[in-house]
């Protein structure tokens, strides 16, 4: 099979960083773009107006804090890349993002930050094997 976009969701989390050295592998024997994103923790409804427009803001600047970490391993090997950063229900932003990018493969780490959640494979990486469309490669 060959891959021409490869969607990795990133957290700053160790396994969203294996997730991406595998997808850049790949990207680099098959000349592939690399689409990182980033999806925004949500808002409780309990914060409202101005103050929920000013947090946004801020996760808008920690989001580029997380991809700052994995974009110069992209540089470096001069992959092409692009960033987007969503909201939502996570898997559902990763699989929209996916859909609208015209990825042909998703890779993601077997676990994002919450060691809690779903310890044997995490929540979001196993909503997406049921969910989305298109090859996913889970990174241990």
């Amino acid at each position: 099979m060959f891959f021409k976009k490869i969607l990795v969701p990133v957290d700053g989390s160790k396994h969203a960083l294996l997730a991406k050295r595998r997808a850049l592998a790949i990207a680099e024997s098959m000349d592939a773009e690399i689409v990182l994103v980033h999806v925004l923790d949500r808002i409780p409804a309990i914060i409202g107006g101005s103050a929920r427009e000013e947090l946004r803001d801020e996760m808008k600047v920690e989001a580029q804090k997380v991809f700052d970490e994995y974009i110069p391993g992209l540089e470096a090997k001069n992959v092409a890349f692009k960033t987007r950063i969503e909201s939502g229900r996570p898997f559902d932003a990763i699989c929209t993002a996916a859909q609208e990018e015209g990825c042909d493969l998703i890779c993601i780490g077997s676990r994002g930050l919450s060691e809690v959640e779903g310890m044997l494979l995490g929540s979001v990486s196993s909503a997406i094997l049921s969910h989305c469309q298109i090859p996913v490669l889970v990174v241990r």
